[in-house]
Parts: C-alpha cells; structure tokens; sequence
C-alpha cells in the first residue's frame, strides 16, 4: 500500500522504539497474547522487515526462555495465556520460515496433553476461542503434519454439531454471558463467540475436516448472525450478544476487532471466501463500510492504541480489508486509524509511548508489551501497513 511519507516515516519511527523497547523486555510469561511467545512473533516480524540475516539466532533465543519457562512448570492450556498459544507461536514461526525445527519432537507433546482440556470446555459449553475449547481446536489446525490432530478436530466438530441450539433463526451456542452472572445467551463477537466459531469452521472446511457438517453449522451460524443485524440507520449494526430472556436486542456498540461490527464483518468475509458465498462477502463489506462513517474516538469507544480494542487493531482491520477486496474506502479509513494511532503515543513514561487503557479498579493505565493490547500488536500492524510482507501473523486473530 502506498502511505503518505511524513506518516511512514513515523510509523517507522515506531517500530523500531517498539523493537528496542520489546528486546529489552523483562516479561516472564511464555503465553502468547501478553507474554513472550507475542513479542517472538513480533521481533521475527521485525527482523524480517529490517532484512535482518541474524533473526532466526535472535528468535531461538526467546523461544529456549519459553521452553525454561514450560519445563519450570507451566501447564495452563489456553491459546490466549497457555500452551495452545505457545504451540500455535512455534507452528507458525516453522511454516513460515522463521526458524528450523521439527515441529512434531518439540510441541508433538502438546497433542495429546491438550485434548482432554478441549474435550472438557466444550462440554461445558465453554467454546470460548481465547480461553476455552475454540482455541485449542485453533492449534490442532495449525498442527498440519500430525494424524492426532486431525482426529481430535473431528471429535471438536461433532461436540460443536452435538451442543449447537437448532432454532428458526439460525444455528447458535448458548453460553454463560458474563463470568459474574447467571444470565445464558448467545455471543455474537470474535473474541469469544459466534464469529469466532464461524471463522475456525471456515478453517476446517478448507482443510477437508468433516466438511459436510463445518458448511452445516457455519451456514446455519452466519444465518443465525445475520438474523441480528439492525436496521441501517442504526450506529452500530450488531449487538455483542443476545440473551435468552430478552426479546429486543441490547443496544451499544464500538470500534473493535473484540467485539460489535469490524471483527463480525471480517468473519464474513473469510467465511465467504472459504465457503464460496458471494452473499457474504457482500454482507461483509457493507457491514465494515458502515463503521467508516465513525471517525470520533469517543464515539467509536477507543482510548489505547492497542489490538483489541484499539487504534492500531481498527487500522489494521481495515488494512486487511483493503488487501481483500480493494475498497478504497477501507485504505482511507486504515490511514486515519494508523494516524490516530501515532498521536496515541503521548506517555513520557509508555513503552515507545504507549499505555494501555484500564478502567481504575484494574489498576488504570498500564504499560503492556503484549500481542493483544500492547506494542507487540501494534508494532506488528504497523509493519504490515509500511510493507509488503504478508501479515500471517494476525491468523492468531482470526483476522486471516
């Protein structure tokens, strides 16, 4: 993408405070969305992008500390803070080139020692892909040479098909809403929902797992999402969730990859990519076309620059809607996005000037050096945005 040059070079200016601050990191956790396996995935980026001959030593080096750290104890499974992240980190960096190793004799382990945990969440009915079921099925997929789990995505499918809620609407997964609240419903968002479930079904249909039934229930599920669209005039065209005691949707909304319209619209796409739905592709772009209207950072609900909920994950968004379907409005929009995200910048005390927002009983604002709300993330769009470098990096998000 062609970029103005004053905002190049300030973005450059970024990555590299970014990179400097990242290889001095003290950070002790291996996981992959806040800890050390995101600033490896960053730093391989970097390298990368600076030509860097020396980048695989520089990785290698961080991913020996992240084994320590496992053969110290660290057993949590999740792919946002656990092992499925951290398998899922060291795949990505072998299939792409970033190191050399035999996936199967360093991670083959993980295989078997994460099936239980996944066979436990879904029936529970914790689908969740950052902290449950979803996400472990995520690392399965990305584990291409092994038989195992292949065999354990088959049996994900089938709990999937097993639990999903068959209703005129669509197909469903009724969840526990909040951790602190008894209240059942059905979340619509990509981090922990229904667009989540359709973008990993996507996945698996590409890679020929039970694809009869992946196109049932991700054609149901996106039936089930469309069905909860507002009207046009509404700010926001989706809630982030429906509870099942209520008859009218719950109003509100915000720019985010986590929640609301941009991470829904860009499920769609995938999916329609995959599946060969021009319908939803469509559906897609009028629903990410609609937030460019939103060009206030209150009104959009941003305060940090981080991925999540932040300036550099709604530039990047569009960025990678760009590269998808050429809509000129989507490079304009990720332009204004990457500017906003340069004069987010402004802590004397931040990491390369950043601070991630936290409400003040969480502790307020907060330095964070991680994939999901902090530099690493950022750092990461930024480079996608200043080069030509594919940015398979944001597959961990579902963004790919």
């Amino acid at each position: 993408m062609v970029v103005d040059s004053l905002l190049a070079v300030q973005l450059n200016q970024k990555i590299d405070a970014i990179a400097q601050h990242i290889g001095n990191s003290t950070q002790n956790s291996p996981d992959l969305m806040s800890g050390k396996s995101g600033e490896m995935l960053f730093l391989a980026y970097y390298h990368l992008y600076k030509n860097d001959e020396t980048k695989e030593n520089k990785t290698t080096i961080i991913l020996s500390s992240i084994f320590d750290e496992i053969k110290r104890g660290f057993k949590y499974p999740t792919f946002c803070n656990g092992l499925a992240g951290i398998g899922w980190t060291v795949e990505h960096l072998v299939q792409h080139n970033f190191i050399k190793a035999d996936t199967n004799k360093i991670i083959g382990s993980l295989d078997d020692f994460l099936y239980p945990y996944m066979m436990h969440y879904i029936r529970e009915g914790n689908y969740d892909y950052l902290h449950g079921a979803l996400g472990l099925g995520l690392y399965y997929s990305s584990r291409k040479s092994s038989e195992r789990a292949h065999g354990y995505l088959i049996d994900l499918v089938a709990e999937l098909d097993r639990q999903a809620t068959r209703m005129d609407q669509g197909i469903a997964w009724e969840r526990k809403l909040k951790p602190d609240s008894d209240v059942r419903g059905y979340n619509l968002s990509m981090s922990h929902g229904i667009a989540s479930i359709i973008t990993i079904l996507s996945r698996l249909y590409e890679a020929g797992i039970c694809k009869d039934k992946t196109l049932e229930l991700a054609t149901g599920a996106v039936t089930y999402l469309l069905s909860n669209r507002r009207t046009a005039d509404a700010k926001y065209l989706f809630p982030g969730w429906v509870c099942k005691e209520e008859t009218e949707m719950i109003q509100g909304g915000r720019l985010a990859w986590c929640y609301y319209d941009m991470g829904i619209s860009i499920a769609l796409w995938q999916a329609g990519q995959l599946f060969g739905s021009e319908r939803w592709k469509k559906e897609a772009i009028d629903i990410l076309l609609h937030t460019t209207r939103i060009l206030d950072l209150k009104e959009g609900g941003i305060h940090d620059a981080g991925i999540c909920h932040g300036a550099a994950g709604i530039a990047h968004i569009y960025h990678r809607m760009y590269r998808y379907t050429n809509v000129d409005a989507f490079r304009i929009a990720a332009i204004f996005w990457f500017e906003q995200c340069i004069k987010m910048a402004s802590f004397d005390d931040g990491l390369a000037g950043y601070k991630t927002f936290q409400v003040a009983e969480y502790g307020g604002w907060q330095k964070d050096y991680g994939l999901l709300n902090g530099i690493a993330g950022i750092g990461l769009a930024m480079i996608s945005f200043v080069s030509d470098i594919e940015p398979d990096w944001d597959s961990a998000l579902l963004l790919s």
